[in-house]
């Protein structure tokens, strides 16, 4: 009689020798989005490998979050989008946020930026505070910002790209890579110079003279990637920028992320729904339900 080895692992279990792993996500309260990305396929269940849930940061950090929450509305009656965030990016990571909808990726990465003002907590890149905690007389604590002019300073460094792309449609390839670099006061020539660069280095050299409504969905990605890229960022963020791609365009891209990763050392962090994604490129990831931090 021939018994497998599943087979003896099934006895051993029903008689008490064996017993099941943990979670995954055993190391804090389960939530059950982390049990829904531990999705079957094909038959068979996969899990993110606990490599990407490592705890230990290798890198310096490029980004920490601290206690960041958002509320919109009412503090009382708003609707808590991110609740008690903290989170370190290190220096040249490829950093994932991933969760269903409604869960405050979105929000959670455009607080990174400011272009969404978060209600409490502090936020530090590339070693400058963009917003913190202060004590006041009364001994409460009030969240302070940098001004203006110092916020664009520091967003010259934090690039985003977008799921709709975001492109001027009545500009060429080589106009829209140009526009970040014209807005800083860079000389038309040099400008033109980098911008010729970039698309070179996304792989659409010959489409410079193209408008975006002659391009694809994958084409207009790297176009927006180019002109992210103009300003000479340190970190790029990816808010759900594959999602309208279809499966081949979205590996391309990926690759093309990765490959300017390795190139250019620029740190990056992904907003997704989807595990592939995640598996594909990133080195960490976080799961976020609710707006708070299921798993990292």
């Amino acid at each position: 009689m021939i018994v497998t080895r599943f087979g003896m692992m099934m006895c051993m279990m029903d008689m008490g020798m064996m017993t099941m792993p943990k979670p995954l996500c055993a190391s804090r309260k389960t939530s059950p989005v982390c049990n829904s990305y531990a999705v079957q396929k094909g038959g068979k269940r996969r899990r993110f490998p606990p490599s990407l849930f490592s705890q230990q940061r290798k890198k310096d950090i490029m980004i920490k979050l601290e206690h960041i929450s958002k509320t919109f509305g009412d503090t009382g009656d708003g609707v808590h989008a991110v609740k008690d965030v903290s989170l370190e990016i290190g220096d040249g990571e490829i950093f994932g946020i991933i969760g269903f909808s409604g869960a405050g990726k979105s929000t959670l990465v455009r607080c990174i930026n400011l272009l969404e003002q978060p209600t409490s907590g502090s936020i530090t890149v590339n070693g400058q505070k963009l917003t913190w905690m202060e004590k006041q007389a009364d001994g409460k604590s009030c969240m302070r910002t940098v001004s203006p002019q110092e916020l664009r300073q520091a967003r010259k460094k934090i690039s985003m790209i977008f799921q709709g792309f975001n492109l001027l449609m009545q500009r060429t390839c080589l106009k829209n890579v140009c526009f970040p670099m014209a807005l800083s006061g860079v000389p038309k020539a040099q400008a033109e110079k980098k911008a010729l660069e970039l698309l070179d280095l996304v792989g659409l050299k010959e489409k410079a003279s193209a408008y975006p409504a002659q391009l694809s969905g994958g084409q207009k990605q790297r176009v927006a990637i180019a002109r992210a890229l103009a300003t000479d960022p340190k970190v790029l963020l990816c808010d759900e920028a594959t999602s309208a791609l279809d499966p081949t365009t979205t590996n391309s891209i990926l690759a093309l992320l990765k490959e300017l990763n390795q190139k250019l050392g620029v740190t990056v962090v992904i907003i997704t729904h989807q595990m592939s994604v995640i598996e594909e490129i990133c080195t960490r990831v976080a799961i976020l339900d609710g707006g708070e931090v299921a798993e990292e």
